[in-house]
């Protein structure tokens, strides 16, 4: 699918933040199978090899006792470097430096790199805004033939209708929960600051 870049260049204006791809609603199986394909095709860095250590990071994956040393993984597209962090076992996360995707060109390879993702596990890989998992602005899925990328116009209007609608939600829930449980919704306060990182499931995208 052939495209011009200066409608794709805004999502990677350097702003400070990085940008993330996420493969949702995964298994210990899925994460075997990306492991292995990027073990297989591409250029790789982990803890100072070329090869990322399956049996270690799904035992990291499974750990509940949480004393191994948490890892990471460098995959290189030529001169561009997506990082892949082992954070949940039902999330793949990766993250790109938006500085380095410069040119159409630079935007065909995240794709592909999404497409083989994508063939691999037979399912949605999706890159959103640093922290971002519930807004994506780029979505592929190669068994469901879906491929789009969001113009900025889209994306605005997304905002706008999902700010329009949790605003009203969010403020009468609050009204009600104050009203009727003030000191529930204190302590509902408070949980929420300590709450552990969380995967995000595909029905609550945007789109």
């Amino acid at each position: 699918m052939k495209r011009n870049w200066k409608d794709i260049k805004w999502i990677f204006e350097p702003d400070g933040s990085l940008i993330d791809l996420y493969v949702q609603e995964v298994s210990l199986n899925d994460w075997k199978k990306v492991i292995r394909l990027l073990n297989k095709k591409f250029k790789v860095k982990y803890n100072e090899t070329n090869q990322i250590d399956e049996n270690y990071l799904i035992k990291y994956l499974t750990d509940m006792v949480g004393e191994m040393e948490s890892k990471s993984a460098s995959i290189f597209l030529n001169e561009i470097q997506i990082n892949c962090h082992f954070f949940l076992s039902d999330q793949i996360e990766f993250d790109i430096d938006p500085k380095e995707i410069n040119s159409i060109s630079d935007f065909e390879s995240i794709e592909k790199f999404m497409i083989d993702i994508s063939t691999e596990v037979d399912n949605q890989v999706i890159l959103t805004g640093e922290n971002n998992p519930k807004f994506p602005l780029v979505k592929i899925d190669s068994n469901k033939k879906i491929n789009k990328v969001l113009s900025e116009s889209e994306v605005n209007q997304y905002r706008e209708n999902q700010n329009s609608i949790l605003n009203r939600i969010k403020s009468i829930k609050t009204n009600i929960e104050m009203k009727l449980a003030p000191n529930r919704f204190k302590e509902k306060l408070l949980k929420s600051t300590n709450e552990l990182y969380k995967s995000t499931k595909k029905e609550e995208n945007v789109w």
